[in-house]
């Protein structure tokens, strides 16, 4: 009985920490994304869990090969340098810096009227990604308590 109790303990304990590669992250680019918060309206904790979700925290390939962070593909418009995978096309960045930087503004053209506001008004969001996309992005802030960096 003793076991169970310890061993449910331990499990609530690290379901609620951050894993080390995910703080690691969230420590290198908190800063950029802050930055950009205050220019463009997108909340840092929406961008740093979307980087977290897309490319695991930097670890996709798409992340090493492109520095896309955030599985923006190019689109018809995309002028810029592109990186193709066997599932298609995608924004290449000759940085990271570049990558938060156009996530942001992408998303401050797409949904300017949720734009300086708390993340918890993006849950309420739909038309990007997969059904029920924007929940995940905000369970994942409260998760890893990303709204501390807004």
């Amino acid at each position: 009985m003793k076991i169970i109790l310890i061993l449910s303990i331990l499990s609530i304990l690290f379901a609620f920490t951050i894993p080390k590669p995910y703080q690691r992250y969230i420590d290198e680019h908190k800063h950029k994304a802050q930055m950009l918060q205050h220019s463009t309206g997108v909340p840092a904790s929406i961008q740093i869990a979307q980087a977290i979700i897309e490319s695991g925290g930097g670890r996709s390939n798409i992340a090493k090969k492109a520095n896309n962070h955030f599985g923006i593909r190019c689109g018809d418009n995309w002028q810029g340098k592109r990186y193709f995978s066997k599932s298609g096309c995608w924004r290449q960045y000759d940085n990271i810096g570049l990558s938060f930087v156009d996530h942001a503004c992408f998303l401050q053209d797409y949904y300017p009227n949720v734009c300086f506001k708390s993340y918890k008004e993006w849950g309420t969001l739909e038309g990007y990604g997969e059904s029920g996309y924007w929940k995940k992005i905000i369970r994942t802030i409260e998760r890893y308590k990303l709204y501390k960096l807004d």
